[in-house]
């Protein structure tokens, strides 16, 4: 009797994670027991994108005004995912600086529903 409900449990359990997909990396970015606030990623972020420019900003508010010309727009658009990838690395240095560690679980890490691997892999550095 308990193994069938503890697979019931396992089941219903993973069916919730999996049909809501898996929370934000921001929820394991934690510092003193307690997860980073939208305050400290939005400094991180300012400072992110006074460092990238006036051409990231130029093409971010290209983004935000009109995404769907902005995305047949193919060199533009791969030099703004060039952007965000270097935008990603910035704050979470900044991040890291302000004392924060990335510390999200294996099964986080493994899930099938985004970048959640690349995301450890890269962000393993800023475990400790």
């Amino acid at each position: 009797m308990k193994p069938l409900l503890l697979l019931s449990l396992t089941l219903v359990l993973s069916g919730c994670y999996l049909a809501n997909g898996s929370p934000s990396q921001t929820n394991f970015w934690i510092k003193n027991g307690k997860v980073v606030p939208y305050t400290d990623i939005n400094t991180c972020k300012i400072n992110a994108n006074n460092i990238l420019g006036e051409r990231y900003i130029y093409l971010l508010d290209k983004f935000d005004n009109d995404y769907m010309v902005f995305r047949n727009n193919t060199q533009e658009y791969q030099e703004f995912s060039k952007y965000t990838e270097k935008q990603s690395i910035l704050i979470n240095e900044c991040l890291y600086q302000k004392g924060y560690r990335f510390n999200a679980p294996l099964y986080w890490c493994l899930a099938q529903d985004g970048d959640n691997t690349r995301t450890c892999i890269e962000n393993m550095k800023y475990r400790k």
